[in-house]
């Protein structure tokens, strides 16, 4: 037997010891018990990840707790931005078949990736700028499918720049950008000196193409401090943050709906004047509730968003606690939730509609988020706690992953956000990556959705390199080509389903590992 023979029938036996217990293909399955074991009680570190020979990425390991595929939502993705070892926060885009990655930008870095929809047109659109404590400071940008930036925008007359927690286009060409800021405030109604620092929000409408000003609106300008049920006033270096406001959405009738963590509220706003129209929760509540209270009795919530253009169904995640007070797993006071209410605005009457549990019971003390999926089914991501789960309509858990190992969930060491299960088709401009390592090939292409197989050319001179082999699938983010003889040069070419080429690697020399540029072989136009 060669060698290449040898290390070939040795191959799937060394994949197994990945540490991502989400196999790919036929083999991706639920972990069994010791899996789980290992997973959460730290053997495979704090935050456990895959590395690649091709590309300097770093993905999260999944484990798999709950995979039914005949009952999730038939989507092609999922996008988040987890926490990562040793990387920097960045947009990141899985596959939703085999959770292998896909995209990754550490470059740029940011948060809250998600496809939206500006003149008729899908864009990829994510956060990107400085985190700091509960807050950030930066801008959102618009990419296309090709990964250049169509438009970058961030607030303007505010102190800092728009915050982390919100990047939302609108149907009318507007980006409502999300903003903290320091300002010196008579907080004398909550026990405070008459020239206090407080935290406050705002948040404005931009007009995308010309980056205009459309709207600007600021919490106390509208809201009271003393409606508040957040931490006791305090002097912080940043002011005391009275308000917390973590979403908005703007409906067809020009008003947006805001959701503030620390008044427990969430409220439609009149577009022109800023009042409240309407509030769900909190002291000023204007709901009679049909559910027990169960409807209006949540907590520290985020990410609320109307089901449809009716405007009667709000869905949010409910963390229901401010700082950790309950275990996770095993929950049971104060646990997390997704939930989805119906409003009745000539009863003024709120019913709960569903509450979503995580199936081994969870608190998140911060971040989380509830995506509507098609036929009524629900992705919840947990926040500060590693975890998204997908619900079919009927409630039934029917796929739950981990990003990180439960002891690290109440510090939130591995933490999601908001998470998005959608179709999504990208080629980026830059080439696929190549590596040789020992006798194998290793090939990948950040951000490409359509490649279907890789083509290995090799020979003795670069400019000469001839085809070896057959085409080798693609199996997950990075796929490792056997050559069936040995040549000093090779360059992959990725193909799509038909067979056409979309771009190759540089030529890398074996010997030295040298990528030359070559020439670049013919894209088909896509």
């Amino acid at each position: 037997m060669s060698s290449l023979q040898g290390f070939a029938a040795l191959l799937p036996a060394l994949l197994l010891l990945s540490p991502l217990v989400a196999r790919v293909g036929a083999e991706l399955r639920v972990a069994d018990f010791d899996e789980m074991e290992a997973y959460n009680s730290g053997q495979l570190g704090s935050k456990p990840n895959l590395t690649y020979y091709s590309s300097p990425l770093v993905s999260p390991s999944f484990l798999i707790d709950r995979w039914n595929e005949a009952g999730m939502t038939n989507a092609t993705h999922i996008l988040i931005s987890p926490s990562v070892a040793g990387q920097p926060r960045s947009p990141m885009v899985f596959s939703a078949k085999d959770l292998s990655l896909v995209y990754a930008d550490p470059v740029r870095g940011g948060s809250n990736p998600q496809l939206q929809t500006f003149n008729g047109k899908e864009y990829f659109t994510f956060w990107t700028g400085t985190d700091m404590k509960g807050w950030g400071t930066g801008g959102g940008v618009i990419l296309d499918e090709s990964f250049d930036i169509i438009y970058n925008l961030t607030t303007q007359g505010l102190d800092t720049g728009a915050d982390n927690h919100e990047f939302q286009l609108t149907h009318d060409g507007g980006a409502l950008l999300n903003n903290y800021h320091t300002t010196p405030f008579d907080v004398t109604a909550v026990g405070g000196p008459p020239d206090g620092l407080i935290q406050d929000c705002a948040f404005q409408e931009v007009d995308i193409a010309t980056g205009e000003v459309r709207f600007t609106w600021r919490a106390t300008d509208h809201f009271d401090l003393t409606e508040t049920f957040g931490d006791q006033y305090e002097d912080r270096e940043n002011g005391w943050d009275w308000f917390h406001m973590n979403s908005q959405f703007k409906t067809k009738d020009g008003n947006y709906l805001i959701s503030s963590r620390h008044l427990r509220t969430i409220a439609l706003l009149d577009g022109t004047t800023g009042e409240r129209i309407w509030q769900l929760g909190g002291q000023r509540n204007s709901f009679l509730d049909l559910s027990d209270g169960r409807a209006t009795n949540f907590a520290y919530q985020h990410h609320a968003r109307f089901v449809d253009d009716s405007y009667t169904e709000v869905t949010f995640y409910d963390n229901h606690a401010m700082h950790p007070s309950s275990p996770t797993p095993g929950c049971e006071v104060d646990c997390s939730r997704g939930m989805r209410v119906r409003l009745d605005f000539d009863a003024m009457t709120a019913e709960l509609v569903h509450e979503l549990y995580h199936p081994v019971g969870v608190q998140a003390w911060a971040q989380g988020g509830y995506q509507s999926l098609p036929e009524g089914g629900a992705l919840i991501s947990w926040g500060t706690v590693p975890a998204l789960t997908e619900f079919s309509a009927d409630g039934e858990v029917v796929m739950d992953l981990q990003l990180g190992p439960w002891f690290g969930a109440q510090e939130g060491e591995v933490n999601t956000y908001r998470v998005y299960k959608t179709n999504w088709v990208a080629q980026p401009r830059w080439r696929p990556e190549i590596a040789v390592v020992g006798s194998v090939v290793y090939v990948s292409w950040n951000g490409a959705t359509e490649v279907a197989s890789w083509s290995l050319s090799g020979g003795d001179d670069p400019l000469e390199l001839e085809p070896l082999g057959s085409p080798v699938p693609k199996t997950g983010f990075e796929t490792a080509i056997i050559p069936p003889k040995y040549a000093g040069y090779y360059r992959v070419a990725a193909l799509n389903s038909d067979g056409n080429i979309m771009d190759s690697t540089l030529v890398i020399e074996v010997a030295t590992g040298a990528k030359l540029a070559g020439k670049r072989l013919p894209k088909i136009k896509t």
